[in-house]
């Protein structure tokens, strides 16, 4: 739906009114490098062309009107009520709008419209503009990582914080300290992400774990981004667990190829962020223990023509595409998964937002 539908329909559902209309959006995060999902973990990561955007309206005193473009239940929150009383209905909107109440917000009318794929995570790119939405609707003042913190809710507050610094034509470096933005020269090129339905491991508790167990060899370091394969080899007698050993070997040497790609989009040269992210991958089947179906996936992408980067990304993989090579590649993946693995892919194609 473009910004036009949306504020059309804003009006049916809403009714005409002289108050100030707030628009906001926020794509879905990409990584490039990095896992934004791993406590003190770098991550280079850009937002996609599929996205969440809202309107939204002060409407006074204190309920916020919450609906979704595809249905006509609408999610009505008091702030006097207990937020146990929506449980089971659209709870992470209003766990949200509880956590926004306490800031101080008032109350507003907001529409959506979502046009990420059920397949893709949504979580952060809906929080990020529900908060959005609010706060300015209420007037208030918040900085980035404060909508970050609001977002995230007591989770890890990177993916929030990388989101909100997200914009077109750039990409963002979280690390340590504040977010840095990146040249990302992508025109000419789409991006695909195909996912299947074999699930990806959740690493992160036996990374931080293993971490800990390394800092008290090295009480220096203060996030996987000072770790180093040296380290590694010094801290091996003190890790128990092998498997997570072998995940930070591959973090460990994630760290240098972040840099490494870093330095090159600072000079737009995006042949070499291409490379690192081949490079990573390739780290990954190693070290990361990829499932079957995953590994498929990779290894069917990157040997098709047109594929510049193709690199593992939650059930799937994230591939970058030549314009004019991206319907053969689609074809061509969607076949050769097919015939492996007895059923079609969730693919699909967008641009850097």
């Amino acid at each position: 739906m473009n910004l036009s539908e949306l504020k059309e329909d804003f009006y049916k559902r809403y009714s005409a009114s002289d108050s100030f209309l707030h628009f906001v959006s926020s794509g879905i995060l990409c990584p490039l490098l990095g896992h934004c999902g791993i406590e003190y973990a770098p991550s280079v990561s850009f937002a996609l062309s599929m996205r969440v955007q809202m309107f939204a309206r002060a409407l006074g005193g204190n309920v916020i009107k919450l609906q979704s473009t595809d249905t006509n239940r609408c999610l009505v929150y008091n702030f006097g009520d207990r937020a146990e009383l929506y449980r089971g209905f659209d709870f992470d909107a209003v766990s949200l709008m509880s956590c926004l109440a306490r800031r101080g917000a008032k109350g507003a009318q907001i529409l959506y419209d979502c046009t990420i794929p059920e397949f893709l995570p949504r979580k952060e790119a809906f929080a990020v503009t529900l908060v959005k939405a609010v706060t300015r609707a209420s007037g208030i003042e918040a900085d980035a990582l404060e909508t970050a913190a609001m977002a995230a809710r007591g989770s890890l507050t990177d993916p929030y914080l990388a989101s909100v610094y997200s914009r077109k034509g750039y990409c963002t470096l979280i690390s340590s300290g504040e977010p840095k933005s990146l040249p990302l020269p992508l025109s000419g090129y789409k991006i695909l992400s195909a996912h299947c339905a074999e699930k990806d491991k959740d690493r992160s508790k036996q990374i931080k774990y293993t971490f800990e167990q390394i800092r008290r060899v090295y009480p220096h370091i203060g996030a996987i981004s000072d770790v180093t394969p040296e380290m590694l080899g010094g801290a091996k007698a003190c890790v128990r667990d092998k498997t997570a050993l072998r995940y930070m070997y591959h973090l460990a040497n994630e760290n240098e190829r972040i840099k490494t790609a870093c330095a090159a989009l600072k000079r737009c040269d995006i042949k070499t962020l291409f490379t690192e992210m081949n490079t990573s991958q390739k780290s990954m089947e190693r070290f990361w223990d990829l499932g079957a179906e995953h590994l498929l996936l990779a290894r069917e992408c990157r040997s098709l023509d047109g594929v510049k980067a193709a690199r593992s990304w939650g059930n799937g993989i994230v591939a970058i595409v030549e314009n004019d090579k991206t319907d053969y590649v689609l074809s061509m993946l969607r076949n050769a998964f097919e015939n492996a693995a007895g059923y079609k892919p969730y693919i699909c194609v967008s641009e850097p937002a």
